[in-house]
């Protein structure tokens, strides 16, 4: 099961790229099984309530985006 936990972990992976805009964190083998539609924890971690199958860096922008992430992790303690 792909847990809040695991997808932090995930993020803070795809965060150190140099461009992680578009590098969905779910993992891509069961991305793929799930015919390419953006996880939706991805959306509820950012809090998007549209039902969209987008990037959140598509829906919000990518700077809304990565700075939403970064909020949600403070806030969490995960950083």
């Amino acid at each position: 099961m792909y847990t809040e936990k695991k997808h932090v972990e995930n993020l803070l992976e795809m965060l150190s790229e140099e461009d992680p805009c578009s590098c969905c964190p779910y993992p891509k083998i069961l991305l793929i099984k799930r015919n390419n539609n953006v996880c939706n924890m991805c959306r509820e971690f950012v809090d998007i309530k549209a039902k969209s199958y987008k990037c959140p860096c598509h829906v919000l922008g990518k700077e809304e985006a990565i700075k939403r992430t970064w909020l949600k992790l403070e806030k969490e303690n995960y950083i």
